[in-house]
């Protein structure tokens, strides 16, 4: 969210016109325009919108509007009530976008745009670095103040501030023109992050930011051990930590870099400077990675139009000296980043965390600091000088993860290769018995073809592995151009900042002309953005894309592929959500069959096939039916990757809805306890998806009766949702329904009546009369009606009977 401020500071705001809709606000003549004609406002209802336009989208609190539309002053809400009641009237057919989001605040949901009033790049760009000190009050943010500096470099300046109640962030102010675009990129891949991955842990996400007014700066989270070079150097730092728990820290490093990298972010500038250790609730060490901006690194195409320079000159490599020795060979010599060079940072980071050094660089000699050949293996595949011969960063890790295994099996194959050398011996010592030189001769021809056979696997893995790599890459650079180019706030052109979900629209548009001839690219780019949209709950969008996505892979790799496969289940699962079962299970049948016959088994696609019948099973009330497809979700993703707490969550949390709409409430209370270590283990409190499982351990404590845990859960759940995702959306709808259920389980009907019928109107505008999420919400309000309407009729027995047929709630939610 952005800030400003209209006080006298170093680098005054400037004053501006807004407009939205036909509506125009000049803050220079403090007057509102509407169709032309001049709208009359008193000064705290001018205050008030002023603030509401400055937050365009998002929810403004009573306590901050009350603060802007009277500051200083001491009123009650009603005067802000009736301040909104003359705005929307002053607003004409505008003032419907002005809502209440109750129990919070309110929020303008309408496309805004912001223009200085004198069009003097001063106000735009920053030539030079702020004129700030420690001590000084932080710009456009009362009541905070800078503490100290913590760091400068070409691009801008940072330093540690504090708030009123003593809360510690850290704030990154602009210098110069790259340096405002940097901090634009970065909360543009901030907000992109959050919207596609709101689950990806150990990312520093931008808090808020002013990119309105100079002095121009984001905010970001502090964290007190200081970067990761720093904590190294602390006697109660890396030092502290067995070579086990480095590997573990290093292990999570790479899943979170791969985490990015699976959504189309290059980081570009991993270093201990941008990695920040902190203790997780168990107390465990565990790496935050920071810097999402790295406006000095090579940047996309894309980056070229908004005049961030692709090569990196002498002079820009003595700036960024510190982080040379992360840098791979490629990008130095002037290619652009890629994932490999990622990778290549992290073979380099997780060299130093294993020999306690941030400083060690991988000269000529470094494996003899490793007395561990396996991990001198995964640190030469990361850092080779050939980016090719460079594995993906989620391998990386799963390798680290898996070192005792890979011992045991390393082990194993020494131990048959000294048994062959004793077998050769034998036979050179029987060489004269030819009876038994013919049978040994077999054996080793038998031993030789298996060896070849093994052979032809590796070769296969091999490509496959660059072949996948070379797609990652493919969809990386289109997640980058069209994506995040528009998403970023440094390309609207004047027009409202768009949104992600605006960004994405644009990029479907675009797909046909840039992949037309990368067929296997186009499809894994689809298979992504129907994701995207399935999580944004636009499923008839997600189905468009995977649809195409499907088709390409069956055309160009065939159905016994397991990419198809993977591809047929994650469409099967959006179709169940749009309530087209049969189309569903037979798609979900026919590829269980497809791998029967093949003979496939590998772990990843037989989770998405539990996953896919799993949530068909939920959707259509068959619980028993459902049981062995929910449980094997859960086992396949231990035996997967145990160690992704956010997917084990979601499979718990599945099981969970199931054991508890079919009667077994404390084994489905039995698996949200398990689901509660697993978010604190990710110290994760308030992301949407801690949102989602609260709402549905709040329905699992409602049937257990437990009235007063459910309505925390509840009303914490809706609140969250309201605020992260808004009033409307089908999640915290959702949310809104399990509240009117209590409503009615306490006989509190007429409050739920309310409730349920917003559900209903949000849902049938937004997925249609058909949608089951529509169909639940008009069954449990018709129940609620004919229950309020029965507890008001004379004649009971006769209200009952026009209410017969009335259903409850319906299908249960899903994680």
């Amino acid at each position: 969210m952005e800030h400003q401020d209209s006080s006298a500071t170093p680098g005054a705001p400037l004053l501006g016109v807004w407009r939205f809709g036909d509506a125009v606000l000049d803050e220079q003549q403090a007057a509102l325009r509407l169709g032309g004609s001049s709208v009359d406002l008193d000064r705290s209802g001018y205050d008030v919108l002023l603030a509401l336009l400055k937050h365009a989208g998002e929810v403004v609190t009573k306590e901050e509007l009350l603060e802007a539309g009277w500051p200083g002053r001491v009123v009650s809400e009603n005067s802000l009530a009736k301040a909104v009641s003359r705005l929307r009237q002053a607003l004409g057919a505008q003032g419907a976008s002005l809502r209440a989001v109750h129990g919070y605040g309110y929020r303008l949901a309408t496309p805004v745009s912001y223009l200085p009033v004198n069009d003097s790049d001063a106000g735009t760009r920053p030539d030079t670095e702020p004129e700030l000190h420690a001590g000084d009050a932080l710009p456009h943010r009362p009541g905070w103040r800078l503490l100290r500096r913590l760091g400068e470099g070409s691009m801008g300046v940072t330093y540690l501030v504090v708030g009123p109640q003593g809360q510690q962030r850290v704030v990154k102010f602009a210098t110069g023109e790259a340096g405002l675009r940097g901090l634009k990129r970065e909360v543009a891949l901030s907000r992109y992050i959050g919207a596609v991955r709101a689950d990806l842990p150990n990312i520093a996400r931008v808090i808020s930011w002013n990119l309105s007014s100079p002095p121009f700066f984001i905010e970001l989270p502090y964290f007190a051990q200081g970067h990761l070079g720093e904590w190294a150097t602390q006697a109660d730092g890396l030092a502290t930590l067995s070579r086990a728990q480095r590997v573990d820290m290093c292990a999570q490093l790479c899943d979170t870099v791969a985490g990015l990298h699976e959504i189309g972010v290059i980081h570009k500038d991993l270093k201990p400077e941008n990695l920040y250790p902190v203790r997780d609730a168990a107390g465990d060490w565990r790496i935050v990675l920071s810097d999402l901006g790295a406006a000095e690194a090579v940047q996309t195409p894309r980056m070229i139009d908004l005049g961030i320079t692709l090569s990196i000159a002498a002079e820009h490599l003595r700036e960024r000296a510190g982080s040379l020795l992360y840098l791979a060979p490629e990008v130095i010599a002037g290619e652009m980043p890629t994932q490999r060079s990622d990778v290549f940072a992290l073979g380099v980071l997780v060299y130093q965390l294993l020999v306690g050094d941030m400083r060690r660089s991988l000269a000529p000699g470094w494996e003899a600091a490793i007395d561990d050949e396996l991990l001198c293996d995964d640190i030469a595949l990361a850092a080779a000088a050939t980016p090719l011969r460079r594995r993906p960063a989620r391998g990386f890790g799963r390798s680290l993860r898996h070192l005792d295994e890979r011992r045991a099996q390393a082990q194993q194959r020494k131990d048959g290769e000294r048994q062959r050398l004793l077998m050769q011996q034998l036979v050179e010592r029987q060489r004269a018995r030819r009876p038994w030189l013919m049978a040994t001769a077999a054996t080793l021809a038998l031993g030789l073809g298996v060896g070849s056979l093994l052979y032809l696997k590796a070769l296969d893995a091999g490509r496959e592995a660059r072949e996948n790599a070379a797609i990652a890459d493919a969809v990386n650079r289109f997640f980058n151009q069209d994506v995040l180019g528009a998403a970023s706030p440094y390309a609207s052109s004047g027009k409202h900042e768009p949104t992600v979900r605006e960004a994405l629209d644009q990029a479907v548009l675009r797909i046909d002309d840039r992949l037309h001839d990368q067929p296997i690219v186009e499809a894994s780019v689809r298979m992504t953005i129907g994701r995207v949209y399935g999580e944004a709950m636009q499923i008839s969008q997600a189905i468009e894309q995977e649809r195409r996505g499907v088709d390409l892979f069956e055309r160009h790799l065939g159905p016994g592929d397991r990419r198809t496969q993977q591809a047929r289940y994650h469409l099967a699962t959006d179709l169940t959500d749009d309530s087209r079962f049969v189309e569903a299970r037979t798609l979900i049948d026919a590829t269980d069959a497809l791998r029967d016959k093949l003979d496939m088994d590998d772990v990843e696609t037989t989770l998405l096939s539990h996953r896919a019948g799993c949530y068909w099973y939920i959707r259509r009330a068959q619980y028993d039916a459902g049981l062995a497809a929910c449980e094997g979700v859960v086992d396949s993703q231990l035996a997967f990757d145990p160690d992704d707490h956010a997917a084990l969550i979601k499979a718990r949390s599945n099981l969970a809805v199931l054991h508890s709409r079919a009667g077994r409430i404390d084994k489905a209370e039995a698996q949200f306890v398990k689901v509660d270590e697993s978010f604190t283990a990710l110290d994760d409190q308030d992301s949407p998806m801690r949102l989602r499982v609260d709402y549905l351990h709040g329905m699992n404590l409602l049937a257990l009766g437990r009235y007063d845990q459910a309505a925390h859960r509840l009303q914490a759940a809706y609140q969250g949702s309201v605020a992260a995702l808004g009033a409307d959306n089908p999640h915290t709808l959702e949310v809104q329904m399990g509240l009117a259920k209590l409503h009615v389980l306490r006989s509190q009907v007429a409050a739920a009546v309310p409730l349920l019928r917003h559900a209903y109107t949000a849902y049938k505008r937004q997925l249609g009369e058909d949608s089951h999420f529509t169909m639940e919400a008009r069954e449990a309000l018709d129940a609620a009606r004919c229950e309020l309407a029965r507890d008001k009729a004379a004649n009971r027995d006769e209200a009952a009977a026009r209410c017969l047929g009335a259903g409850d709630s319906g299908s249960p939610p899903h994680a």
